[in-house]
């Protein structure tokens, strides 16, 4: 594969881990919306306000909304955006350090 096609690769890869990954947190935000939110936090069960809520209760709630989508989206991008970059790294190094006879 060339360059230019690696790094287009990665700039879409990248691009669909950030979309999902704002859709996801977006969704997540919803949690203080929801009638009884304070029933549904595990981690910050003495949260007063929805300012007192933790991410970690706001990623669960965000989980129970969209699962799957959301699971592959994020992990399947994120996995081949760090695979291109160790591919790409890989290039520029074997380029740039090869052994002179």
């Amino acid at each position: 594969m060339n360059k230019p096609f690696l790094f287009f690769q990665l700039i879409l890869s990248l691009g669909i881990f950030s979309y999902t990954f704002f859709t996801f947190g977006w969704a997540a935000s919803y949690l203080m919306l929801e009638d009884k939110w304070s029933e549904m936090l595990i981690f910050s069960k003495d949260a007063m306000t929805p300012r007192d809520i933790s991410d970690l209760d706001k990623l669960i709630f965000g989980f129970q909304h969209a699962p799957l989508v959301i699971t592959i989206l994020i992990m399947v991008s994120l996995l081949y955006a760090l695979f291109l970059i160790v591919l790409i790294l890989k290039r520029i190094l074997l380029t740039n350090y090869q052994p002179t006879n």
